[in-house]
């Protein structure tokens, strides 16, 4: 596995690039339970399961990491990380899951971040492969559950990205974080999960036919 190498000085010269790319290819994020984040902050270790339906996903992550003053770290295909291996440098790591032997060093490595510190963050997409917005059901790999099960008690938190095009020429990304919960063991986690990101994303489909969204945090023009 390629394990994560962060730098301090690379990650506040990517946090700036990072928002400027956002600017440059979306009108807003706007991002509802923001608060979520950091409820356990200096509690527990935290592990957040998101839908994937785009490569921008992990960026998004990291934006949301840097917004909310995280100690992230993310979960990455090991054959996309190989070409970028900068991402290194701001907490991405690798994972085989087609190999049982290298996807366990991951999760095993997985846990050992948790573990090591109160309130790093360690964000998962355990589809395991960029799938439609609309992609239902939501199947989630259980690998993610074990880690937080070996981890706990840990802080697990559902979020769900989509994006939408809201009257701009450039796309907008609607973001759902659900609020955490803390656990120790539960053999139905990955199933459970799966069902709470599954409702903040018809969360995210109803706040766009009522409210606009008025309720959400902007985090690139608010």
């Amino acid at each position: 596995m390629i394990p994560a190498n962060k730098s301090a000085m690379f990650e506040a010269v990517f946090g700036l690039y990072n928002r400027w790319l956002f600017r440059r290819r979306f009108h807003d994020v706007h991002v509802k339970g923001l608060e979520h984040l950091t409820q356990n902050q200096h509690l527990y270790p935290q592990v957040v399961c998101v839908n994937h339906s785009s490569w921008w996903d992990g960026l998004v992550a990291y934006l949301l990491s840097r917004h909310a003053c995280l100690d992230g770290y993310c979960m990455m295909e090991e054959k996309q990380l190989a070409r970028l291996k900068p991402f290194t440098w701001i907490g991405a790591f690798s994972v085989v899951r087609e190999r049982p032997r290298e996807a366990f060093q991951s999760f095993r490595y997985a846990v050992n971040l948790l573990k090591a510190k109160p309130g790093r963050t360690v964000w998962i997409f355990p589809q395991g492969e960029i799938l439609p917005n609309d992609s239902r059901p939501l199947r989630f790999f259980r690998g993610f559950a074990k880690i937080a099960e070996e981890s706990a008690p840990c802080a697990v938190l559902p979020m769900a990205i989509r994006y939408e095009f809201l009257g701009s020429y450039k796309p907008d990304i609607l973001v759902s974080i659900g609020a955490p919960t803390v656990i120790n063991v539960s053999e139905r986690l990955s199933d459970a999960f799966a069902f709470e990101v599954e409702s903040l994303l018809a969360g995210i489909a109803e706040d766009l036919l009522t409210d606009g969204c008025s309720t959400y945090t902007k985090l690139l023009r608010g």
